[in-house]
């Protein structure tokens, strides 16, 4: 009985890696074998977060100074979301 419930544990850790490294592969600039790879040397919590490091293959950009490689809310050249919003704790750097 203990056996099978080892096993059980076992197939669904291995699927729930598979899964994992489906999803950060597609939104990566990753090759699925690559984030397996990763994921079952680091263990996947310290995988993901590895994973994450990756680039995206579509970055959102950002529409006011054309930074095409901001992934975040607000650009880290302009400070400005989509809205076109700057955020607080901004300062422009003086050229």
């Amino acid at each position: 009985m203990q056996i099978l419930l080892i096993i059980a544990f076992i197939l669904f850790y291995i699927y729930l890696i598979l899964l994992m490294c489906v999803q950060e592969s597609r939104k990566r600039k990753l090759n699925f074998f690559l984030a397996l790879l990763i994921c079952i040397l680091l263990t996947p919590f310290f995988g993901h977060f590895v994973l994450r490091l990756f680039p995206l293959i579509n970055p959102t950009g950002c529409n006011w100074c054309g930074n095409k490689y901001n992934e975040a809310e607000f650009c880290g050249l302009c400070g400005k979301n989509e809205a076109g919003e700057i955020r607080e704790s901004f300062k422009a750097k003086k050229s």
